[in-house]
């Protein structure tokens, strides 16, 4: 589901990269699972990750079969991202080492499936 977000009087940051399609499809899944955008499901991601709500996901939530190719080629992925919910992710990534948006969204993303190892584990 591709929707952009909700109106905001505050706004919104927009935070642009590139993602492996593997992990948008994953993202599009999860989100279309939810009857969330994909931006919602990467919000609920943070909030979770910094402990301001508890969350599992379904056993019945959408299973994965990455192909080589789909790791390796990308598409722009824009994450439009509330002010204060940006605080929450600047801090998280920074307590990893400073990880790029990228990065973080892929290693949450891999915990949210159950692959906090990576998606080698599938193989």
């Amino acid at each position: 589901m591709r929707a952009t977000p909700a109106p905001s009087e505050k706004g919104y940051t927009q935070l642009s990269f590139l993602l492996p399609k593997f992990y948008l499809g994953v993202l599009d899944s999860e989100a279309a699972f939810l009857g969330q955008r994909r931006s919602q499901l990467l919000e609920l991601l943070v909030l979770r990750k910094v402990g301001l709500i508890t969350v599992e996901r379904s056993p019945k939530a959408p299973k994965y079969k990455p192909n080589t190719r789909d790791l390796h080629e990308v598409d722009r992925f824009v994450w439009h991202i509330r002010p204060e919910l940006k605080e929450h992710l600047t801090r998280l990534r920074e307590r990893m080492g400073n990880l790029p948006p990228k990065a973080w969204v892929i290693l949450a993303l891999n915990e949210w499936i159950g692959l906090p190892s990576g998606v080698g584990d599938l193989g």
